[in-house]
């Protein structure tokens, strides 16, 4: 099969890929920085990341590296079907991160000796970025298997069971045929030549 024929394919599983590092980096990076002496959750902290404002990056991340092997088994329609879901994840990622609902944590506890609010939280850029840029590649991954998911390349007979597998073609060469029948799992000491 051609290069070309094998780059969509690519292209969604280095999207997922990449998507899911993102999430990952996102759950880890800093959201909000607090001004000091703010207890949150009966801690003194000075920054909150991903993964203390929220519970989705980490399984979003999961999903997406679930996604990767689901894009490299699938088949067909299947395929397309996976695309239509991970356009909606990314549509559901964006929507968590602009939609300001992590951002919802009371930060009014002062710990001793901190009576008076020395500054007000500030949000970064960078979680939600990583978050946002996520989104991205969740809805480009999900374009390319909806678009072009039942043209892609499958997983070779060889990675099928033997009751999938149809008549195999000799080549004509019997070192390459004894070869790709081992390859294949068969004996080809067993059937006849």
């Amino acid at each position: 099969m051609p290069d070309s024929d094998k780059r969509p394919l690519w292209i969604a599983v280095a999207a997922l890929a990449l998507a899911a590092v993102a999430l990952w980096g996102a759950s880890s990076l800093t959201w909000i920085d607090v001004p000091p002496g703010t207890v949150v959750g009966g801690e003194l902290r000075e920054e909150l990341s991903g993964g203390d404002l929220v519970a989705w990056p980490v399984p979003l991340a999961l999903l997406a590296l679930a996604a990767v092997a689901a894009t490299l088994a699938l088949r067909g329609v299947a395929r397309r079907v996976l695309g239509a879901v991970l356009l909606a994840v990314a549509v559901w990622v964006a929507v968590l991160v602009l939609g300001g609902s992590a951002y919802d944590v009371d930060l009014s506890t002062r710990a001793p000796g901190y009576d008076t609010i020395p500054g007000e939280p500030t949000r970064t850029w960078t979680g939600p970025a990583a978050a946002l840029a996520a989104a991205a590649l969740y809805a480009v991954a999900g374009a390319v298997l909806a678009w072009r998911g039942h043209r892609m390349p499958r997983m070779g007979a060889k990675y099928s069971a033997p009751g999938d597998r149809k008549g195999r073609v000799r080549s004509g060469n019997p070192d390459a045929d004894l070869w790709n029948a081992l390859s294949e799992g068969e004996d080809p000491t067993t059937r006849d030549r």
